[in-house]
This record gives C-alpha cells, sequence and structure tokens, in this order.
C-alpha cells in the first residue's frame, strides 16, 4: 500500500460516507470548504483506492491530528506509521489507543486521556421539557461567553467564528453568565455539529442548569441537522449520564493527548 496526500474533499466523502457518522462528526466537518483548504488529510491507497485516512487540521492554534479508527485499525497503523516522519513535531490528536501506543512511545504521548463519542439517537428524550430558561447566545455576548470559560472551563477551544452562527445557549444569573453550552462543529451539507463547551460556573453547579442549556442546543439544532454528537471523558459519568437523558448514546472510544517529539 502506498500514503499519499488526498487533495479532493470529495474523495474522502466517499470513503467515509457509510461509517457511523457520530464518530466522524469532525471529519465530516473538515470538508466544508472553508476549513478544507487548512487541512492536509493523508490518506492510504491499494490498487483499488482510498482504504483509510487521517486529517491534519491547521484551523486551530494547535495543529490537530484526526486519526480515530473504528473499523480496520491494522490499516491505520500502516498509515500512521507511513505519515508519522510528515507530522509536525507537537500536535494534539485523537487516535484509536492501539494505533497510539503501536506508532508511538510512551515518552512522545503526554496527558492522554480517554474519551467516548456520542451521538443523539432518541429525539423524543427531549419531549415536554421546560423553556425559557436558557437564552441564545451570539457574537455580542462572545466576552460573556470567554469569561465564563476562563472561570470553569479554561482548557475549551472556543472558536470565535461559530460563535458568530448563533448555535449557543446559556443561563444568565444577575446580569452573569452562569451556564453554556455551544458547538465546535457545524455542516449543513454533510448534516453533523457537534455540541461543545458545556460547562457551568462551579458557584452554581448541581442545579441542572448544564442539561437545560444542552438541552435547548439540541431542540435548537435538530431541524437543521441529521446528526448531532459530542466528546466526553470516559470517566465523567455524571456527564455521560446527563447526555443519555437527552437521548444520547455511546459509540467509539479514542484517546486524546499531545505528542511532542
Amino acid at each position: 500500500m502506498k500514503v499519499k496526500c488526498v487533495h479532493h474533499a470529495e474523495e474522502v466523502y466517499e470513503l467515509i460516507k457509510d461509517r457511523a457518522r457520530h464518530d466522524y462528526i469532525y471529519q465530516f466537518n473538515n470538508l466544508e470548504p472553508k476549513l478544507w483548504e487548512n487541512v492536509v488529510c493523508f490518506g492510504l491507497y491499494s490498487g483499488t483506492g482510498l482504504k483509510e485516512i487521517a486529517m491534519l487540521n491547521m484551523n486551530y492554534r494547535v495543529p490537530v491530528l484526526l486519526a480515530a479508527c473504528y473499523d480496520n485499525v491494522e490499516l491505520n497503523i500502516e498509515l500512521i506509521s507511513g505519515i508519522k516522519k510528515y507530522l509536525p513535531p507537537e500536535f494534539y490528536t485523537h487516535m484509536d489507543h492501539t494505533t497510539l501506543i503501536t506508532v508511538f512511545s510512551k515518552s512522545e504521548i503526554h496527558g492522554k486521556e480517554d474519551y467516548m463519542n456520542m451521538g443523539l439517537c432518541d429525539q423524543t428524550a427531549m419531549a415536554g421539557r421546560p423553556t425559557g430558561e436558557a437564552v441564545r447566545l451570539g457574537w455580542k455576548d462572545l466576552q460573556d461567553i470567554k469569561e465564563l470559560l476562563e472561570a470553569s472551563y479554561p482548557d475549551a477551544w472556543l472558536d470565535d467564528e461559530l460563535v458568530k452562527l448563533g448555535e449557543n445557549f446559556g443561563i444568565y444569573a444577575d446580569s452573569k453568565l452562569i451556564s453554556f453550552a455551544g458547538i465546535h462543529a457545524f455542516s449543513r451539507k454533510y448534516q453533523v455539529a457537534a455540541v461543545a463547551h458545556v460547562t457551568t460556573h462551579p458557584d452554581h453547579r448541581k442545579k441542572g442548569h448544564g442539561e437545560a442549556v444542552v438541552a435547548e442546543l439540541l431542540k435548537d439544532l435538530k431541524d437543521k441537522i441529521g446528526y448531532i454528537g459530542l466528546n466526553v471523558r470516559a470517566n465523567n459519568q455524571p456527564a455521560i449520564s446527563c447526555y443519555k437523558k437527552l437521548g444520547f448514546k455511546a459509540f467509539g472510544s479514542f484517546a486524546a493527548c499531545e505528542i511532542k517529539r
């Protein structure tokens, strides 16, 4: 097999279109033209065509390699082994555990955490929920959002351009934003969206605010997007339980970490 760059988003789409879309939310999102132009997509080819892909996304402050495999891990190991020498000296990655520990040494792997993909599969779970507690947020609320994230979720990778889309909901108390849910991917063309940055200020937790803001966001997205997903730490049982109550179910798992060589 040969490793080559994939230059056409349509070729990637043909490879992944029949895979479990909730496992590939970000890959589908990266096919959008404005993102694709800053993505380096590596492909593993055989005589019959493209067999596996890994995407190096340069749209963030740190390059992100999407290389989690949920199908043929042997192919993924061959691909990542083949591109390792071309990757930046430091990058963040989503990668299946088997490929990660096979291709990279322990000294290269930093801050590894186990995550799972979850996908909204039961939209009836939100039926009958009260509305009005959470309000829509947009560009004018960006500073409030950033102040809350700084206080309660400083590791969040907030994309200001996505905030402009208005697919964000929050709860205010005494004129302060205390709970928030937004998105980290949104594509009408490929019908995918990722819920992200879900957080509540430490002084206001355990009151159901997180569930309320996510529920309002889902109600807003469900008539626009066919596949709504999210990533959650595998050991975050309170969050997982909350998402299951809202109609999510678990899909594939992966390791998230930094690679430094």
